[in-house]
């Protein structure tokens, strides 16, 4: 028996074991004995693949078996630890069992706990396995399973006859539901399978139940099916697929469609604003993304850049975007974009399409055919450049747009803008001066445009050309006080219209002779504004604490027409930070001759460790008689043990309705999160006499746990028309 530290390189001395790994042991106290090696006290055994410490060790040299007994500690790879009270580990094969095992992996992020395992080159396989993410000594969430199988290649687990048990406040532990079967990958490597479902009821439509279905057979594209039911309204299916075909683009095609029972629909007639049908029984479209970042360029070694965007959407009413999950506010108008543009240093080339589906619009008598379209936009673009002097620059801008729809007037519109500049510093270069000399023209030639209701004969072309003159003067200044910096940009221009020829500004309407029941008036939406003998005064400014923090931000522009003897619009605003919490912020454009607020738009906002909060006031004035005024807040306060309040409301003053609220709770930790919110909005729909609305309440409840993912679940409890929305 040897009583001192001996390293004994086993194994791999043995021309019988040569494919065997190197093994080193190291003990205090360590015999050998027909083969087998005994160690005891402070025992490490390490090899390329293993670290491992215990009590004692046996070494069957005979079997490449070696057993450890007592505080087994093993780190294996880069992040795998475990603990047990015993292992045993076949070097030849690398299977091993534990007794009392824990192990992690810290590139998973999961722990398990089990009475027995088992490990081979394929699985890790359990009994009386518990798994969870969370704290080790009081998890909020745990999976017991009879046994469970973790796939080492697939970081899938698999785990029978699993009892989830979440730890509730002021109740415990407690078993939410049990399954035979239950399995999810523990890591976020794409792969073929279940994805996390959305569960929800609601008054009107019933239970609601989405499985999304995920395909991922190469890595170059995948599929997701997102079928749902809603057992009082109907059922259908969304679905996705996503690809990538150069390493320069990607693209995803979309497509869904919902179909309604006929008894929702008798029932859902009365309960929106217009108390009418829905315009549709299959509530359909299809959506196409795709971008891609080169196309000339693979036939060049020019230095361009290049860029393709297309996203186009069809949709034959708005309750198929209901149906699939909006996330973003809503906006009547559906917008579909083809963006082209290739450009070097000196020079740009862009193409653009337009295609609008207007909502409000479905259902009503002509449908989309009224709304315009920009079927194409073309652009030429010389960026800034140097004009004989180095201070002297210009550009050139060439557009070409056609304007089309099927009902109303259309247009095409070539339009040239030439700016030129010259920049001379003065002062000793604590001021620039600036001269600018703009010129622009636009030629117009419309079709089926009517100069009057009697008068249907068509002015076929405008022509508009303008020229003004720009004299600026500016500066930037700045000085350090005892107590804080200031920083101001100000500056005076005096614009000069200079040659101008051409009327944009005429009106036209259609006559109902033209287009039976169409008396609508349309403005020119053509027009440009006049260019006006112009005094303009502006400045921008800064302040900042001793300590660098910003504590005012203020900026403020004043116009006057000298040609008119009026003065323009007002344009304030100013924003104070008087702690780095807490920050006000005001905009305001008033006009003179009006005397009233064209826009005006004020709030405050308030945010520490604890507690946030922020209201908001915005008006805007579009016309004589049109106007939006709304106030919107949002407030959430922190709570001990990871917990969160929220609430956020919306209010139409002009209206006098609320138009959204909500309040909810909210947990979040690292290893789950929930929510629970109680919602109030208003809904779009689209009836058989256009677009309308309905009041919608309802409580949202989340819940995700890492790695697994989460459940949506959504309950609404009323659907009634009473808003003063329409």
């Amino acid at each position: 028996m040897l009583r001192k530290v001996l390293p004994l390189t086993l194994a791999c001395c043995l021309n019988s074991f040569a494919d065997i790994q190197n093994v080193q042991l190291l003990a205090d106290n360590v015999s050998q004995e027909a083969g087998v090696i005994t160690a005891e006290k402070n025992v490490v055994v390490y090899s390329q693949t293993y670290l491992v410490t215990a009590d004692r060790a046996i070494y069957d040299q005979n079997n490449s078996i070696i057993e450890l007994f007592g505080n087994v500690n093993m780190m294996k790879g880069v992040g795998e630890i475990s603990r047990s009270s015993y292992a045993k580990i076949n070097l030849k094969n690398n299977e091993s069992s534990f007794e009392a095992l824990f192990m992690m992996d810290k590139e998973m992020e999961v722990w398990m706990k089990s009475d027995e395992s088992s490990s081979d080159d394929e699985y890790y396989r359990t009994k009386r396995a518990l798994v969870s993410s969370c704290n080790v000594q009081d998890p909020d969430w745990s999976i017991s399973s009879s046994s469970a199988m973790l796939n080492k290649e697939s970081k899938f687990l698999h785990m029978f006859n699993p009892v989830f048990t979440v730890d509730l406040p002021f109740v415990g532990d407690t078993p939410v539901f049990y399954l035979p079967y239950f399995g999810f990958p523990t890591d976020t490597t794409r792969r073929t399978g279940l994805l996390p479902p959305d569960m929800g009821y609601s008054a009107g439509e019933g239970v609601y139940f989405k499985q999304p279905v995920y395909f991922a057979p190469y890595n170059e594209w995948d599929l997701q099916l997102d079928p749902q039911i809603r057992t009082k309204r109907g059922a259908g299916l969304y679905g996705s697929f996503r690809f990538v075909d150069s390493p320069d683009s990607r693209g995803e095609f979309s497509f869904g469609a919902f179909r309604d029972r006929e008894s929702y629909r008798e029932r859902e007639a009365n309960k929106n604003t217009k108390e009418l049908s829905l315009k549709n029984k299959t509530h359909k479209g299809i959506s196409f993304e795709y971008e891609r970042d080169k196309l000339v360029k693979y036939l060049t070694d020019a230095p361009l850049q290049e860029g393709l965007w297309i996203n186009a959407t069809d949709l034959n009413d708005i309750d198929y975007l209901n149906l699939k999950g909006r996330e973003d506010d809503f906006d009547s108008l559906v917008t579909s974009k083809f963006n082209y543009f290739i450009a070097n240093e000196k020079h740009f080339l862009g193409a653009y399409t337009k295609y609008y589906i207007d909502t409000e619009k479905v259902g009503s008598r002509y449908e989309n055919k009224t709304t315009l379209q920009e079927l194409p936009s073309l652009q030429y673009h010389k960026f800034t450049d140097t004009l004989v002097l180095p201070n002297l620059l210009y550009s050139v801008d060439v557009q070409s747009h056609r304007y089309d729809r099927h009902i109303g007037v259309t247009a095409t519109q070539y339009e040239l803008n030439v700016p030129v500049s010259f920049h001379l510093p003065v002062f000793d270069e604590a001021a620039t001066f600036s001269f600018y000399e703009n010129f622009y023209a636009s030629r117009i030639d419309y079709n089926r445009k009517a100069i009057s209701a009697i008068d249907l004969s068509e002015d076929k072309s405008d022509i508009y050309v303008n020229n003004y003159h720009r004299l600026a003067l500016h500066t930037d200044l700045a000085k350090p006080y005892d107590d804080f910096f200031h920083a101001i940009n100000f500056g005076v221009e005096y614009i000069k219209k200079g040659y101008n020829r051409g009327d944009l500004s005429d009106e036209y309407i259609y006559s109902g002779t033209v287009y039976a029941g169409l008396k609508n008036q349309y403005e020119n939406f053509l027009a440009q504004e006049k260019t006006k003998d112009e005094f303009l005064a502006y400045a921008t400014q800064y302040f900042y604490n001793s300590e660098g923090r910003k504590i005012i931000r203020h900026t403020i522009s004043q116009g006057y027409y000298t040609g008119e003897d009026e003065y323009g619009n007002l344009k304030n605003t100013i924003a104070l930070y008087p702690t780095k919490n807490l920050s006000f912020y005001n905009k305001l454009e008033y006009s003179h001759v009006d005397n009233e607020f064209k826009k005006l738009q004020s709030g405050a906002r308030y945010s520490n460790d604890r507690f946030g909060a922020s209201i908001m006031h915005t008006m805007l004035k579009k016309g004589n008689s049109d106007k939006d005024s709304y106030l919107t807040s949002y407030t959430s306060i922190n709570l001990p043990r990871q917990y969160k309040l929220t609430g956020a409301w919306q209010y139409n003053l002009e209206r006098d309705y609320t138009k959204t609220w909500s309040v909810g709770v909210l947990h979040h930790r690292k290893c789950w999160n929930y929510g629970l919110i109680y919602k109030k909005d208003i809904e779009p729909v689209t009836t058989t006499d256009g677009s309308a609305t309905r009041k919608v309440n309802g409580f949202l409840f989340t819940v995700n746990f890492y790695p697994m993912g989460g459940i949506n679940y959504d309950f609404s409890v009323e659907s009634d028309p009473s808003t003063g929305s329409s």
